[in-house]
């Protein structure tokens, strides 16, 4: 089983491509000689905008203006004309059965149909009691709701969770609003089902994941050339045994993006709920790296199996990132990892570089975040922003401007 691992502080795209073609990820495929046999391999990427930077990079990295490229997949955006290519070659008689999925906007027109309806009823319902309505109405309303509905809807058909747990949720004991909140939730159990099966439909979360099986089925029936999954951290459990089928393939390798090597394995073991005295404890699937942790286990590899791609560019400053987020429940550990000199060393090597402004109000945090780029574009140097505060970003695309 080929799986590596690509460490954060270089480029994964270009290193991935890079090991492709000089043979360092699949044993006796040398492309920097033989580009033409790219067109045999296979890559697949999260997104598609992953895949558009791939095929520059492809190019960069061979030095040509033109190459054959191998085929570059988005994982949600599987090719069907090639799944039901592939099953009329083993079986003429056989078809692809995966029912089709309604529109976004099909779907948001439904669900704000029906959340209008329930959100009617209870304003009728409130007024008879003499009460306010418990539900805002309106159709901006309901479309609102209807979004965040939908996302719900997408994440239980992704981990495969039934609705009929909802049902254990909620104590009969709680108050009226939670109550509601259960009642709201049977648009998405109940109304929205029936819809569905009326129509021959399925849930498009649910009809990705059939098409991800269906592909990885489609490798292992007819394996051909070096098929590659990079930067996936399996977070959704398809894309998880989809990415064990490739990695088990007899040309196949799965490379992981900052898998975390400098946690020690007690701390790694907490992350999947397992301390050091081996009883089960707490996950904890908020740690950036549970994702790929779970993926190890669902491999059945450890984690000194996974292979190292490239050399880390900046082993300080990942080391840093790795105590700074170490799990919760071994955070006891931190006297003894920095009476570690190794360790010491490489976390005062991560802080070069590292500055902290403490700015006294939003508008002084911005201007200081927009000097720091305009410092370094009269640097000629790159520069970027990474927030969740979209009005913090807003704010310094004003100041930059």
């Amino acid at each position: 089983m080929r799986v590596f691992n690509v460490p954060p502080s270089i480029p994964l795209l270009r290193t991935v491509v890079a090991a492709l073609i000089d043979g360092r990820l699949i044993d006796g495929f040398d492309a920097r000689e033989h580009p033409e046999r790219l067109a045999d391999a296979t890559l697949y990427l999260p997104t598609q905008r992953a895949v558009r930077a791939a095929q520059r990079v492809f190019l960069d990295v061979l030095g040509r203006e033109a190459v054959i490229l191998p085929r570059i997949v988005a994982l949600g955006d599987i090719d069907e004309d090639d799944l039901i290519f592939a099953q009329a070659v083993r079986d003429p008689e056989a078809t692809l059965t995966i029912p089709p999925a309604p529109g976004v906007l099909e779907r948001r027109l439904q669900l704000a149909r029906l959340i209008a309806f329930w959100a009617k009823q209870k304003a009728v319902s409130g007024a008879e009691s003499g009460h306010a309505p418990l539900v805002a109405g309106g159709p901006a309303s309901s479309f609102a709701m209807a979004d965040e509905l939908a996302r719900l809807m997408d994440d239980i058909a992704t981990r495969g969770v039934p609705w009929d747990r909802l049902k254990t949720l909620v104590p009969d004991d709680l108050d009226v609003y939670w109550q509601l909140s259960l009642d709201f939730l049977k648009i998405a159990a109940e109304a929205w089902p029936e819809i569905l099966r009326a129509g021959g439909q399925i849930e498009p979360a649910i009809r990705r994941d059939l098409l991800i099986a269906a592909e990885a089925e489609r490798l292992a029936a007819r394996p051909f050339g070096p098929v590659i999954a990079a930067g996936s951290t399996g977070s959704m459990p398809a894309t998880a045994r989809f990415l064990r089928a490739v990695a088990s393939l007899p040309a196949g390798a799965v490379v992981l993006p900052g898998l975390d090597t400098s946690l020690d394995e007690d701390g790694w073991n907490a992350i999947g709920g397992k301390p050091a005295d081996t009883e089960e404890g707490v996950p904890a699937p908020s740690h950036p790296q549970y994702a790929m942790h779970g993926l190890l286990r669902l491999f059945g590899i450890k984690r000194s199996d996974v292979r190292p791609l490239a050399p880390s560019a900046r082993q300080g400053r990942e080391t840093l990132m790795s105590e700074a987020m170490r799990p919760s429940t071994t955070t006891g550990t931190w006297h003894r990892r920095l009476g570690e000199p190794s360790v010491l060393d490489q976390i005062k090597h991560g802080m070069e570089g590292l500055v902290l402004i403490e700015a006294p109000e939003p508008e002084m945090e911005a201007l200081a975040i927009a000097i720091a780029m305009r410092e370094a574009r009269e640097q000629g140097r790159t520069a970027a922003l990474v927030t969740p505060d979209r009005a913090l970003a807003e704010r310094v695309k004003a100041a930059l401007g």
